[in-house]
Protein backbone atom coordinates (compact mmCIF):
# COMPACT_ATOMS: atom_id res chain seq x y z
CA UNK A 1 0.00 0.00 0.00
CA UNK A 2 2.66 2.59 1.13
CA UNK A 3 4.89 1.38 -2.23
CA UNK A 4 1.75 2.21 -4.50
CA UNK A 5 1.42 5.87 -3.26
CA UNK A 6 5.39 6.45 -2.99
CA UNK A 7 5.05 5.37 -6.80
CA UNK A 8 2.25 7.84 -7.37
CA UNK A 9 3.45 10.87 -6.04
CA UNK A 10 6.95 10.03 -7.81
CA UNK A 11 4.73 9.61 -11.25
CA UNK A 12 3.33 12.67 -10.42
CA UNK A 13 6.22 14.39 -9.18
CA UNK A 14 7.55 13.37 -12.54
CA UNK A 15 4.68 14.35 -14.79
CA UNK A 16 5.49 17.61 -12.96
CA UNK A 17 8.91 18.47 -13.73
CA UNK A 18 8.05 17.02 -17.28
CA UNK A 19 5.15 19.41 -18.10
CA UNK A 20 7.13 22.99 -16.38
CA UNK A 21 9.91 21.87 -18.74
CA UNK A 22 7.94 21.23 -21.64
CA UNK A 23 6.28 24.92 -20.64
CA UNK A 24 9.66 26.92 -20.22
CA UNK A 25 10.58 25.84 -23.68
CA UNK A 26 7.43 26.73 -25.14
CA UNK A 27 7.87 30.26 -27.43
CA UNK A 28 5.08 29.76 -29.10
CA UNK A 29 1.32 32.14 -28.94
CA UNK A 30 -1.86 32.44 -30.02
CA UNK A 31 -3.63 35.21 -32.12
CA UNK A 32 -7.49 35.66 -32.36
CA UNK A 33 -8.67 38.06 -34.64
CA UNK A 34 -12.23 39.26 -34.47
CA UNK A 35 -12.45 42.90 -35.86
CA UNK A 36 -12.03 45.27 -34.32
CA UNK A 37 -10.50 43.39 -31.63
CA UNK A 38 -7.26 41.21 -31.64
CA UNK A 39 -6.10 38.86 -28.72
CA UNK A 40 -3.03 37.38 -28.58
CA UNK A 41 -1.47 35.62 -25.27
CA UNK A 42 1.22 32.58 -24.85
CA UNK A 43 0.49 29.01 -25.83
CA UNK A 44 1.28 28.28 -22.15
CA UNK A 45 -1.33 30.87 -20.84
CA UNK A 46 -4.11 29.16 -23.02
CA UNK A 47 -3.66 25.57 -21.74
CA UNK A 48 -3.67 26.82 -18.37
CA UNK A 49 -7.03 28.84 -19.34
CA UNK A 50 -8.21 25.44 -20.72
CA UNK A 51 -7.56 23.21 -17.77
CA UNK A 52 -8.85 25.74 -15.59
CA UNK A 53 -11.79 25.66 -17.22
CA UNK A 54 -12.28 22.35 -17.61
CA UNK A 55 -11.66 21.75 -13.64
CA UNK A 56 -14.14 24.89 -13.32
CA UNK A 57 -16.45 23.17 -15.01
CA UNK A 58 -15.87 19.65 -13.24
CA UNK A 59 -16.54 21.31 -9.72
CA UNK A 60 -19.24 23.00 -10.51
CA UNK A 61 -21.08 20.30 -11.90
CA UNK A 62 -19.92 18.22 -8.55
CA UNK A 63 -21.60 20.97 -6.53
CA UNK A 64 -25.07 20.69 -8.75
CA UNK A 65 -24.88 16.88 -7.96
CA UNK A 66 -24.61 17.71 -4.43
CA UNK A 67 -27.29 20.30 -4.50
CA UNK A 68 -29.46 18.00 -5.94
CA UNK A 69 -29.06 15.18 -3.37
CA UNK A 70 -29.21 16.95 -0.38
CA UNK A 71 -32.60 16.79 0.45
CA UNK A 72 -32.18 13.06 -0.21
CA UNK A 73 -28.98 12.82 1.07
CA UNK A 74 -30.74 14.66 4.89
CA UNK A 75 -33.17 12.38 5.02
CA UNK A 76 -31.27 9.71 5.46
CA UNK A 77 -29.58 10.96 7.61
CA UNK A 78 -32.56 11.88 9.93
CA UNK A 79 -33.53 8.06 9.51
CA UNK A 80 -30.33 6.32 10.71
CA UNK A 81 -30.40 9.20 13.74
CA UNK A 82 -33.69 8.07 14.75
CA UNK A 83 -32.78 4.06 13.92
CA UNK A 84 -29.45 4.48 16.29
CA UNK A 85 -32.25 6.51 19.09
CA UNK A 86 -34.96 3.82 18.64
CA UNK A 87 -31.84 1.05 19.42
CA UNK A 88 -30.49 2.94 21.69
CA UNK A 89 -34.55 3.06 23.86
CA UNK A 90 -34.59 -0.39 22.79
CA UNK A 91 -30.80 -1.43 24.65
CA UNK A 92 -31.84 0.85 27.97
CA UNK A 93 -35.02 -1.69 27.75
CA UNK A 94 -33.16 -4.43 27.60
CA UNK A 95 -31.04 -3.97 30.39
CA UNK A 96 -33.66 -2.86 32.43
CA UNK A 97 -35.49 -6.09 31.35
CA UNK A 98 -32.61 -8.03 32.65
CA UNK A 99 -32.64 -6.04 35.75
CA UNK A 100 -36.00 -7.29 36.29
CA UNK A 101 -37.51 -3.40 35.97
CA UNK A 102 -40.17 -4.11 34.32
CA UNK A 103 -41.91 -0.36 34.22
CA UNK A 104 -38.66 0.96 32.83
CA UNK A 105 -38.41 -1.87 30.19
CA UNK A 106 -41.87 -1.06 29.01
CA UNK A 107 -41.72 2.36 29.17
CA UNK A 108 -38.03 2.30 27.04
CA UNK A 109 -39.15 -0.44 24.65
CA UNK A 110 -42.27 1.93 24.15
CA UNK A 111 -40.04 4.98 23.65
CA UNK A 112 -38.39 2.97 21.18
CA UNK A 113 -41.76 2.00 19.11
CA UNK A 114 -42.72 5.87 19.17
CA UNK A 115 -39.41 6.10 16.82
CA UNK A 116 -39.34 3.20 14.57
CA UNK A 117 -42.72 0.99 14.67
CA UNK A 118 -41.79 -2.64 14.52
CA UNK A 119 -44.19 -5.86 15.08
CA UNK A 120 -41.44 -6.85 16.87
CA UNK A 121 -41.69 -4.24 19.81
CA UNK A 122 -45.45 -4.71 19.63
CA UNK A 123 -44.52 -8.37 20.18
CA UNK A 124 -42.17 -7.39 23.21
CA UNK A 125 -44.55 -4.94 24.62
CA UNK A 126 -47.20 -7.63 25.05
CA UNK A 127 -44.91 -10.03 26.60
CA UNK A 128 -43.60 -7.38 28.84
CA UNK A 129 -47.44 -6.73 30.05
CA UNK A 130 -48.06 -10.44 30.14
CA UNK A 131 -44.84 -11.28 32.43
CA UNK A 132 -45.82 -8.20 34.57
CA UNK A 133 -49.31 -9.38 35.31
CA UNK A 134 -48.10 -12.50 35.75
CA UNK A 135 -45.54 -10.63 38.21
CA UNK A 136 -48.41 -9.13 39.80
CA UNK A 137 -50.70 -11.89 40.12
CA UNK A 138 -47.77 -13.80 42.19
CA UNK A 139 -47.50 -11.00 44.70
CA UNK A 140 -50.81 -9.88 45.62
Amino acid sequence: MIKRKIFWWLLMALLLVIVVWAASNNQGYVLIVRPPYRLQFSFNFLLMLIVLSFLLLHYFLRFVHFLRFLPANRRNKQEAQRLKASNDWLLEGMHALAEGDFESAETAITNAHDLIQNADHEKLLAALALEKNKQGFLFK
